[in-house]
């Protein structure tokens, strides 16, 4: 089956499941399925996996969050035939709907992916001005767009549920599909750049994602701040986002007296990033809200333990030992003040947390598994 991707963009600094997507499309080529991605604006993938032959760019012309691209049209209809399926990934941009029309002039089965855009925090959490637009735009769009759809995607059953409790979806059949990404590529012992070097003598928690009000690190910092760890842990935040929310966070930091032990970095990827995992003690997620998590499979994947919130939906995944902990300010003070300098529980817990990854998630199975489901499900064989 050859299958088309469509994703908001193609520059991995803007987060989002376009790696995860990616590496899974590479691995699932020799399980039969043959994956395109067609992306908006310029492409920046760091160790991109995918041939790029198979990865198709067009450029944004106007408003870069609705990726509206004016040569949209004119390609699909030359290309949209040659495809067997099409999975539309995020929800709210101009491409879906564009892909979603061309796809039901021509025939072609599609689903819909929304990766957390669903969920009630996403739809009511984020202002009444936002749940305005989304509310008008389900109603005149995108409910269409998921009423002729062959199914919709998910990654967890917690995931699944929720969305269930904004709008209501129709009639498509809801898929739980694997999900994942390759990790090997973490294991590349390639000399990162001296900028993100870290003493040899730091105790390091980090924080790696996009900085975005969701990850919940002004609540992480204030945590910090009340746990006040031994001098010699140093909380490193590493990632890009809106510079706004950087210099307030940063502003935080400063206002607690902070800056010889919290910093940041800006984006890592390639062997910047692969030395921060390895380097770190502990990987650190206190978000809001997070419909899987795949920062979380990269440091277990390097012997890093991690520390979730329970609205980090890939902690159902997780053992029952694991760092999972509520939204409380209580709860990360403990955990960073008395168990996180435990290098103990620290050891232990980094073993627990590899050898559960290894035998149930697995890229190889998921990569497997990812190529039945998106086969099958398009393919109508539900």
């Amino acid at each position: 089956m050859k299958v088309l991707h469509v994703m908001p963009s193609l520059r991995q600094s803007y987060g989002g499941p376009l790696r995860a997507v990616l590496d899974l499309s590479a691995r699932a080529l020799k399980f039969g399925l043959d994956s395109h991605v067609l992306g908006f604006g310029p492409i920046d993938i760091p160790d991109n996996p995918l041939a790029m032959d198979a990865i198709h760019a067009l450029p944004v012309t106007w408003n870069n969050r609705f990726c509206y691209s004016a040569a949209l049209n004119c390609w699909l209809e030359e290309n949209i035939a040659q495809y067997d399926g099409v999975v539309l990934h995020g929800m709210w941009t101009y491409p879906n709907w564009a892909v979603a029309s061309a796809c039901r002039r021509h025939g072609v089965p599609y689903a819909c992916f929304p990766h957390g855009m669903l969920e009630p925090w996403a739809v009511f959490r984020q202002g009444p001005w936002k749940l305005s637009k989304k509310v008008v735009y389900w109603r005149l769009i995108e409910e269409r767009i998921f009423r002729s759809a062959r199914c919709v995607f998910f990654t967890t059953d917690r995931e699944r549920s929720l969305a269930e409790t904004t709008f209501r979806i129709g009639g498509a059949h809801l898929i739980l599909i694997p999900y994942g990404m390759e990790t090997g590529v973490l294991m590349d012992s390639a000399e990162p750049s001296p900028a993100v070097q870290l003493p040899q003598d730091w105790r390091v928690a980090l924080y790696l994602g996009r900085i975005h009000e969701k990850k919940n690190i002004a609540f992480l910092i204030q945590a910090w701040a009340d746990a006040r760890p031994p001098a010699e842990w140093h909380l490193v935040i590493a990632g890009s986002g809106d510079e706004r929310l950087v210099t307030l966070l940063k502003k935080l930091v400063a206002r607690h007296g902070l800056e010889g032990n919290v910093h940041f970095t800006g984006f890592v990827a390639g062997a910047e990033k692969a030395y921060l995992l390895h380097r770190a003690d502990w990987f650190v997620l206190p978000s809001r809200q997070e419909n899987f998590g795949i920062a979380v499979l990269e440091a277990i994947a390097v012997g890093c333990p991690v520390a979730i919130s329970d609205q980090v939906f890939i902690a159902e995944m997780l053992h029952e030992r694991s760092e999972v902990l509520p939204l409380s300010s209580d709860e990360w003070v403990r955990f960073i003040s008395e168990r996180m300098p435990d290098m103990d529980w620290r050891n232990e817990l980094a073993r627990l947390d590899a050898h559960h990854l290894d035998s149930n998630l697995n890229i190889d199975k998921v990569s497997r598994d990812w190529a039945d489901t998106i086969t099958h499900s398009l393919a109508g064989e539900n």
